[in-house]
C-alpha cells in the first residue's frame, strides 16, 4: 500500500523524503495503493559528444596537407571512437573530403588505414548477456518487462554510452542497483551527472530491462546506474541488435557489422551503385527551361550558373570516388575481386559459373566512360599483374574496339579509351606526371631541379657548338662566319645534344647530333632564310659529312662557363647521401638521382660511399624502404653513375662481418643475397667473387657460408630466372666446388634443377 501519515504526503499518494512533513495534519482516510506507471522516469540521451566530436574532426581534416599528415593522422587516432555514430561520423567527413579533393586521395586513402586499425584496438561493440526468450521460428520475441526464462542469450549494443545526462545512484554493489531497476519503490530520484567522469561496469538484460552499471574513474567502488524497459529502447536511442542463441555468433555479428572498413566500403559501393546520377539535375534544368522566359536576365545567368555548379559537383563526387575506391586497393584495403567487380560493372560484363565473361543487355553511358578510364588510371600499375592479368586482357580487347567505335561513341571518349590503351602499353607511366599531393620540400625539390636542368642547359649551349656557317663546308682558319673556329663539339655534348647561336634580334635552338656515318642530324625550329640549310621543317636531315681532320684538326677550348661543384666534406657527404636516399625512396625519381649524383662527381670515394651507407640502413629498415634502396643502387649502377669497385668494396666489407649483422638483424643473409643477386645479374660481380668474399666468414662465422651462397643463388632464381642462375653458376663452378665440401654443394644444387 501506499505511504502517507508523518513520513508521507498523504491523500496526494506522492512520496515525500524520511521525516518530511505532509501536507495535512489530520488522517482523511485510507489511501489508494500505488500503481506502477507508464511514465516512470527513463534516459535521455545526451548528443553532446557526437556533435563536439565531430566538430574536432572537420577541424583536423580542413588543416590535412601532406606536410603535416603524420602528426594530424595521429590527432584523428587520438579521438575515442566509443559508437558506432562516431566511427561513422569519422568516415562520413573523411570520405567526402576524399572524393571532393581527389588530389589528396591517397594520403586518405592512408588515414583510413590508420582509423581502421584505430578501431580494431579500441572495440565500441559490447556484448550483452540476457535471460529473454529465444525468439522463435519465425523470428518473434517472447518474454516481456519482468518476466524471466531459464535460458541465457545475447544481444550486442554499438553505442553504449556513459556520458548520459542524468543517472541513479551512488550504490556500493551490482545487486543494489539491479534491485533498484526492477523494483520503482525503492528507487531514488535521478540526479544529473555533471561533469562526472565515468566507466562502464557491466551490462545485462534482466526480466526485460536494459541495467547498465557505471563508476566513477577515479572510483570504481561508487557504483550508478541507468536502466530502461527494453521495448523502449528504439524510443530512447539505444541500438539493440537481434537475439542470439552463443556468446561467439554475436560477437562475430557485431565485429562484421561494425567494422571499419565494412562500413567504408558500403559508402563506396552505395555511390558507385548509383543509377542515373544525372535525373534529378535534368529535372530540374527541365523545368528551368519552361520557366525561362519569365525570368530576368539576371535571374537566369544565375539559375545557369547554379546548374551548372550543381553538374560539375555530381560529376566531381562520381569521378571522386572512383579515384578514391582505386586508392583503397592500392593500400590493400580492397581486394582485386571487388575491383574486378567494379571493371564489369562499369563495362556492363557478367561473369557466368564456368568463369568466362559475357556482355549485359545494358548500353555503357558517357560516365561509365569515363569512370572506367579514370579507374584504371588509378589501379592500372596494381591491378595489371599476376592473377588479375588475364582479366585485364579480356576488359581491354573490349577497350580497344570501343575505341574505334566512331559509331556509338563520342570522340572524347574513344580518345580517352586510346590514351589508356597507349598508358597500358607504356607499363602504366604517364607522360605527363599525374597530379598529386606534394610536401613543401617536394615542391621545393621540384622547382630546383627545374632550375638545375635549366641551368646545366644554359650553359651547355654556352660553351657548345659555334661554328660558322652552320653546317656548310669551312674556309679560311676553318671557321667562317662570324670568325667562328671551325665545328668543336665538347665531351658534354653527347649528354645534353644542346647548342645555341646568338643573334641581335632573336635566340634559336639546334638539337645536333652527329651519326654513326659522320653525318650531322639537326632539328630546327628557326624560320630565317639564312638558315635554310639545316632544314626547318623537316624532323630530321643530313647535313655536310664530317671528315676525321675537319673534327679533330685545331679545335678552340670550349667556352665552359660551368663551375663544377665543390668537393664535400665527410659529415656534408653523408648527409647528401642520406637526403639522396630518403628522395628516391619517396619519389622514385630516376632523373632527378641522377641529377644529384652528378652534383658529387668531384667528391673523392663519393660512389662507395653511397652504397656503404645505404646497404647498412637496408639491413634494418622496412621492406618498401629497402626495395627502394636496391633500386637506387641498381638504377645508379645501369646509368655508370657507380662502378663496379664501388659496389664490391662496400658489399664485401657487409659479408665479411655478416656474422655481426645477423645478430641484430636475423634475415641479414636474405638480405645481402638478394642485393648480390641483382649485381650478378647487372655485371658488377659474379659467384667467383661472391665465393672469395664468403671465404672470409671461415675463421669465425663458417656456419654462415653454405646459407650465405644458397640464398644468393636462391635470390638470383627468384629474382632473374633459373637460366640466369644458371649460367652464372655454371661459369664459376670451380669456385663452388673448391669452397663448399661435395655434399654441402650437392645440397644446393638442387636449386637448380
Amino acid at each position: 500500500g501506499g505511504r502517507g501519515g508523518r513520513g508521507g504526503r498523504g491523500g496526494r499518494g506522492g512520496r515525500g523524503g524520511r521525516g518530511g512533513r505532509g501536507g495535512y495534519d489530520d488522517f482523511d482516510g485510507p489511501v489508494a495503493p500505488l500503481v506502477k506507471s507508464e511514465n516512470r522516469w527513463v534516459p535521455v540521451k545526451d548528443t553532446s559528444i557526437i556533435a563536439a566530436t565531430e566538430k574536432r574532426v572537420k577541424a583536423i581534416l580542413n588543416k590535412m596537407t601532406k606536410e603535416k599528415f603524420d602528426r594530424l593522422a595521429d590527432q584523428m587516432c587520438e579521438i575515442p571512437i566509443n559508437s558506432y555514430e562516431i566511427l561513422c561520423k569519422m568516415i562520413y567527413h573523411v570520405y567526402e573530403k576524399a572524393i571532393y579533393e581527389p588530389t589528396f586521395g591517397d594520403i586518405y586513402a592512408e588515414l583510413c588505414i590508420r582509423l581502421s586499425h584505430k578501431a580494431k584496438q579500441n572495440p565500441f561493440v559490447k556484448i550483452i548477456e540476457s535471460d529473454e526468450e529465444p525468439p522463435t521460428e519465425d523470428g518473434e520475441v517472447g518474454g516481456g518487462v519482468g518476466v524471466s526464462s531459464n535460458n541465457t542469450v545475447y544481444r550486442w549494443s554499438n553505442d553504449v554510452s556513459t556520458d548520459d545526462n542524468e543517472i541513479v545512484g551512488p550504490f556500493r554493489t551490482v545487486e543494489e542497483c539491479i534491485d533498484v531497476a526492477l523494483n520503482p519503490d525503492i528507487c531514488p530520484e535521478p540526479i544529473p551527472r555533471g561533469d562526472m567522469e565515468l566507466s562502464l561496469n557491466s551490462l545485462r538484460i534482466h526480466r526485460g530491462t536494459f541495467i547498465k552499471v557505471l563508476h566513477p574513474k577515479d572510483d570504481p567502488e561508487r557504483l550508478y546506474t541507468v536502466f530502461f524497459p527494453v521495448r523502449k529502447a528504439e524510443e530512447i536511442g539505444q541500438q539493440l541488435s537481434k537475439i542470439f542463441l552463443s556468446h561467439r555468433e554475436c560477437e562475430k555479428d557485431g565485429s562484421k557489422s561494425n567494422s571499419f572498413k565494412g562500413i567504408l566500403l558500403n559508402k563506396c559501393e552505395d555511390e558507385f551503385n548509383k543509377k542515373n546520377i544525372y535525373d534529378g539535375w535534368k529535372e530540374e534544368k527541365k523545368s528551368y527551361e519552361a520557366e525561362k522566359g519569365k525570368l530576368s536576365e539576371r535571374d537566369r545567368l544565375e539559375k545557369e550558373e547554379d546548374l551548372e555548379f550543381k553538374r560539375m559537383k555530381i560529376k566531381k563526387q562520381m569521378l571522386g570516388n572512383i579515384r578514391f575506391i582505386g586508392e583503397l586497393f592500392k593500400k590493400d584495403l580492397l581486394k582485386p575481386r571487388i575491383m574486378r567487380f567494379c571493371v564489369e560493372s562499369l563495362l556492363k560484363l557478367e561473369e557466368l559459373s564456368t568463369g568466362e565473361l559475357t556482355h549485359i543487355n545494358e548500353d555503357m553511358d558517357e560516365e561509365d566512360h569515363e569512370a572506367l578510364c579514370k579507374l584504371f588510371t588509378t589501379i592500372g600499375s596494381t591491378f595489371d599483374q599476376g592473377k588479375t592479368r588475364p582479366y585485364v586482357d579480356i576488359y581491354f580487347k573490349k577497350i580497344e574496339e570501343m575505341s574505334n567505335d566512331k559509331k556509338n561513341l563520342s570522340s572524347r571518349s574513344r580518345f580517352m579509351y586510346k590514351d589508356l590503351i597507349e598508358l597500358r602499353h607504356n607499363n602504366w607511366v604517364a607522360r605527363r606526371e599525374e597530379e598529386k599531393a606534394k610536401t613543401l620540400d617536394e615542391i621545393k625539390r621540384d622547382f630546383e631541379r627545374d632550375e638545375r636542368i635549366a641551368a646545366q642547359q644554359s650553359q651547355q649551349m654556352n660553351s657548345g657548338y659555334r661554328g660558322g656557317g652552320r653546317g656548310m663546308r669551312s674556309s679560311g682558319r676553318g671557321g667562317g662566319g662570324r670568325g667562328g673556329r671551325g665545328d668543336y663539339r665538347d665531351d658534354r655534348r653527347d649528354q645534353y645534344g644542346m647548342s645555341r647561336q646568338s643573334s641581335r634580334t632573336q635566340r634559336e635552338r639546334h638539337e645536333v647530333r652527329v651519326d654513326k656515318d659522320g653525318f650531322q642530324q639537326v632539328g630546327h625550329r628557326g624560320h630565317t632564310p639564312s638558315e635554310r640549310s639545316y632544314g626547318s621543317s623537316a624532323p630530321k636531315i643530313l647535313s655536310r659529312r664530317v671528315s676525321s681532320s675537319e673534327s679533330t684538326s685545331k679545335p678552340e677550348p670550349p667556352r665552359n662557363t660551368e663551375k663544377a661543384p665543390a668537393p664535400l666534406t665527410k659529415e656534408k657527404l653523408e648527409s647528401r647521401v642520406k637526403s639522396i636516399k630518403s628522395e628516391f625512396v619517396e619519389s622514385r625519381d630516376v632523373k632527378e638521382l641522377l641529377l644529384s649524383m652528378d652534383e658529387l662527381r668531384t667528391t673523392p670515394d663519393a660512389g662507395r660511399t653511397l652504397v656503404q651507407l645505404n646497404l647498412d640502413t637496408s639491413l634494418d629498415c622496412k621492406d618498401s624502404e629497402r626495395d627502394g634502396i636496391f633500386t637506387m643502387l641498381t638504377t645508379l649502377y645501369k646509368n655508370r653513375k657507380l662502378s663496379p669497385s664501388d659496389v664490391q668494396q662496400p658489399l664485401g666489407e657487409l659479408i665479411e662481418f655478416l656474422g655481426s649483422y645477423s645478430v641484430d638483424s636475423p634475415r641479414a643473409p636474405q638480405y645481402i643475397g638478394d642485393i648480390v643477386a641483382d649485381f650478378i645479374h647487372l655485371k658488377a660481380l659474379d659467384i667467383a667473387w661472391l665465393c672469395s668474399q664468403a671465404k672470409k666468414l671461415e675463421e669465425f662465422d663458417g656456419h654462415l657460408i653454405a646459407g650465405l651462397i644458397e640464398l644468393s643463388i636462391q635470390s638470383v632464381i627468384g629474382r632473374h630466372g633459373l637460366d640466369e642462375a644458371r649460367a652464372a653458376v655454371n661459369k664459376d663452378m670451380r669456385a663452388l666446388t673448391s669452397l663448399l665440401n661435395e655434399r654441402t654443394w650437392t645440397e644446393i644444387s638442387q636449386n637448380l634443377n
